[in-house]
């Protein structure tokens, strides 16, 4: 059986996943001390012996902000 469809959406899942990360941003942006995170997503090969030219997404959190707010 081939599993397209769990590659497709595992895209999907790691947007929804950055964009849990913006919305932290977003809702801790008036808070004391707050030091947002950055997101990005990249692309990783599927390893195995079917369909070697399939890739799935993975998103990361690769740092944060450490500079003083206003």
């Amino acid at each position: 059986m081939d599993k397209a469809l769990y590659i497709g959406m595992s895209g999907a899942k790691q947007n929804m996943l950055s964009q849990r990360a913006h919305a932290n941003n977003l809702a801790n942006v008036n808070t004391t001390g707050f030091k947002k995170d950055f997101a990005q997503a990249r692309s990783m090969p599927v390893y195995g012996e079917h369909h070697p030219t399939r890739a799935y997404a993975m998103a990361e959190r690769p740092g944060t902000d450490l500079s003083a707010g206003a």
